[in-house]
């Protein structure tokens, strides 16, 4: 190595010294802007997710806030009403029609039993109810968002409820709105805003991970099993990298909403992220280039200048017999 080098000259050695200095300096520059491009669209992605879903939540949860504050008012009205059919179909059809919360409504009496359904497609009335939303709204006689299950009628649904209690205390039952997970809903409603054209999109998951949310409708009711790790407990909203269900490579931001606990994850692909990431390198290296080229001609220009006393000076030691020699060093 040390011969080859030797065999370069003195010269030569300095001007490849200085020109391989300035080439590596530029491609540090060059690669250090690229890492900071690249964290930053990256970190901005993982912050606008995080900020997006935190806003799903928020909105999620006033929309649970809202739909139980309809059912308490259902309730009280009902409430001494549980005998007058006419008048429990009457408040389970408004409480549908007057606006898009629910896809049904049920007025059930305190073992269980229908008294008014809106719409009655699959005539439940007089029906006992042995659904896993009606058994909990049953037993803990209490405003309750339940899990995700399947209905009298078939349907994958969730099932907001409020119990129905009388002036002196007495439990009379409870009325319920449904929200439908497999057909159209306000949860679709909802969430469908959010837009799909940059391969982004949005699925929900209850306190089990169990899908109520998906752009795929095919994973509705399916546990979740990518990597995804939420700490309901600690953290009600945050971001990470994670592993889709396709095996791709995204950047989550998630939120957790506190009345029932569902989690809802914004994800964009990161190869999407980072796709301008190229044509913005590109024009860094359009910018820096001719101004690296004039730099690196100056650093030629000054090292040859640099070099060329001495390499005088080394060719002049190799004949210090030569009567002129002198001469030629003080020069």
């Amino acid at each position: 190595f040390f011969k080859l080098l030797n065999h370069f000259g003195l010269r030569r050695l300095i001007l490849l010294l200085a020109v391989a200095s300035a080439l590596v300096t530029l491609a540090n520059s060059f690669y250090a802007s690229y890492r900071v491009q690249r964290e930053l669209l990256i970190d901005n992605t993982l912050e606008a997710n995080r900020v997006y879903a935190a806003k799903l939540a928020a909105m999620t949860h006033s929309f649970f806030k809202e739909s139980q504050q309809q059912l308490a008012y259902s309730a009280n009205i009902v409430a001494s009403q549980m005998d007058d059919k006419v008048s429990l179909l009457k408040e389970a059809d408004r409480l549908r029609l007057q606006t898009s919360n629910f896809n049904s409504v049920v007025i059930a009496d305190e073992k269980g039993i229908v008294r008014a359904t809106s719409p009655d497609t699959f005539q439940l009335i007089g029906r006992n109810l042995t659904t896993d939303g009606a058994l909990d709204a049953l037993k803990e006689k209490r405003p309750l968002i339940s899990q995700p299950y399947m209905s009298a009628a078939n349907n994958f649904i969730v099932l907001i409820s409020s119990p129905i209690f009388t002036r002196d205390g007495r439990y009379k039952g409870f009325i319920g709105g449904s929200i439908y997970l497999k057909q159209p809903s306000v949860l679709n409603t909802l969430l469908d805003k959010h837009y799909y054209r940059d391969g982004s999109y949005i699925y929900v998951t209850d306190r089990n991970r169990r899908m109520l949310y998906h752009r795929d409708m095919e994973r509705i009711g399916k546990v979740e099993t990518n990597d995804l790790k939420i700490d309901a407990q600690r953290e009600d909203n945050g971001s990470q990298h994670m592993v889709n269900y396709l095996g791709e490579q995204m950047l989550a931001g998630y939120a957790v909403e506190s009345t029932s606990q569902w989690e809802i994850v914004a994800l964009r692909p990161t190869d999407i992220t980072l796709k301008p990431l190229d044509g913005l390198m590109l024009n860094v290296l359009r910018h820096t280039l001719p101004l690296a080229l004039l730099t690196i001609l100056c650093v030629w220009l000054l090292a040859r200048l640099i070099a060329q006393p001495l390499w005088l000076l080394a060719r002049s030691a190799n004949k210090m017999d030569a009567t002129d020699v002198s001469d030629d060093i003080r020069n």
